[in-house]
């Protein structure tokens, strides 16, 4: 694999959060900037050595418990957080989606909450506009497109929100736990638009707990454990290899 090919690759990436607070002094900004950053004692490493490179058009899934540092390592790729130790390097513009639907209000219709989560996502409110329709019709909500959105279910917000996001257009979408509601048709129609994008190179990383879907969608697992980086490669091989540790350990709880 060429660099021309990755999009995302780190090297001894580390991320470690401090529970004891510390003002953003001049002195500590430059401290940071210019110098290695030394922890406290009581650092928290959500994350610790991450060598993997991702390439375009992967879709990878990222498995693991909570607290695996799955959620970090998105945040990290998306530009939210900076690494402590380690590299990360990103080629191409980024949309990071945390729970599908995040900053939609009830209150609001279901027309108006497409242009306000468009608009989360970066979409043009012109291109919402253009494709308002097409959205709530792949959605499957037209007799809902002026109710309030508190008035739906939680697989139907899920619908508007998928598909809002099918017109985000930058090179590499991070997705956090975001395909959780929604009947198996609702998940066929997102595999099939994820499908779609083969072509044109467009990258996904997924974080998620769903691993049905993981083993579906994804062409490439990253699986973390407490942080740490357990296994990176084909999708089956290590979703076999986690469930088989998952029953071992509950075996040995029993």
């Amino acid at each position: 694999m060429s660099e021309h090919d990755s999009v995302i690759s780190t090297r001894r990436l580390s991320k470690a959060f401090f529970p004891t607070r510390q003002y953003r002094t001049l002195f500590r900004l430059l401290k940071g900037t210019f110098a290695k950053i030394v922890t406290p004692a009581d650092s928290f490493w959500a994350l610790r050595d991450i060598n993997i490179q991702i390439c375009r058009g992967d879709k990878v899934g990222v498995i693991g418990n909570n607290g695996a540092g799955k959620s970090s390592l998105l945040r990290l790729m998306g530009g939210l957080h900076s690494p402590t130790d380690g590299e990360i390097v990103v080629n191409g513009q980024v949309t990071l989606l945390a729970a599908l639907g995040t900053g939609m209000l009830d209150e609001l219709t279901v027309e108006e909450n497409i242009f306000l989560y468009g608009a989360i996502c970066g979409v043009d409110r012109k291109v919402i506009k253009a494709t308002l329709q097409e959205i709530i019709e792949w959605a499957e909500l037209e007799p809902f497109a002026t109710a309030k959105l508190k008035t739906l279910s939680t697989g139907m917000r899920a619908r508007v929100a998928f598909s809002t996001t099918r017109h985000v257009t930058t090179d590499i979408t991070l997705m956090d736990e975001v395909l959780t509601a929604g009947d198996r048709n609702f998940r066929q129609k997102c595999k099939d638009v994820l499908d779609s994008y083969k072509s044109n190179g467009r990258t996904f990383i997924f974080a998620s707990h769903d691993f049905d879907f993981v083993r579906d969608v994804c062409n490439k697992t990253l699986w973390l454990e407490k942080g740490r980086q357990k296994a990176f490669g084909e999708t089956e091989p290590i979703l076999r290899r986690f469930l088989e540790a998952e029953t071992t350990a509950v075996a040995k709880r029993v």
